[in-house]
């Protein structure tokens, strides 16, 4: 037996050794469960699924109301109070006036720069209360959304201040 063959057993057991000693790393990355191959994905940007009709969300912003759907559905539940009016007033000089001016002409300082918004005196009887309502929660095709920023209750005081316009004489 010559030097060659003693080497023979021990590189065979070396050899051995290594491959046990990598088969779990081996068997860890090996696709052993196949079930999350194949499975619908949610793109950026995009909502998992879509909410079931008539819901009401628990997080996040609310859906998007349709004008023409709330001119015909929607009907105003607050009272027309002095207290709404002057609640809706304030509202209107902080949100609304700054473009449609303090008596709703349309003339506000914003509107000296920017695109004028619309007189709104021979509007408001065109309109219903869910109209507006939906207008101001939703905005239009220039006008923002303040449905974040004004709870339903203000958007409803801001649809009865408006109503004041209406009866008011042009000037």
């Amino acid at each position: 037996m010559g030097p060659q063959s003693f080497y023979k057993p021990r590189q065979f057991v070396l050899i051995l050794l290594n491959l046990l000693l990598m088969a779990p790393t081996v068997a860890q990355g090996w696709p052993w469960n196949t079930d999350m191959f194949d499975q619908p994905s949610v793109k950026p940007q995009e909502s998992p699924r879509r909410p079931p009709a008539q819901s009401i969300p628990v997080q996040g912003r609310e859906r998007v109301l349709d004008r023409k759907v709330a001119d015909q559905a929607l009907v105003n539940p607050v009272a027309v109070t002095p207290e709404s009016i002057e609640r809706g007033k304030l509202s209107y000089q902080l949100y609304c006036a700054p473009c449609h001016g303090l008596e709703g002409r349309g003339n506000g300082p914003v509107s000296k720069k920017f695109i004028p918004p619309p007189d709104l005196h021979p509007i408001l009887p065109k309109r219903t209360d869910g109209y507006l309502y939906a207008t101001i929660r939703s905005g239009g095709p220039i006008m923002p959304s303040y449905g974040v920023q004004l709870p339903s209750q203000e958007r409803w005081d801001v649809v009865n201040y408006l109503r004041q316009f209406q009866e008011a004489p042009r000037r």
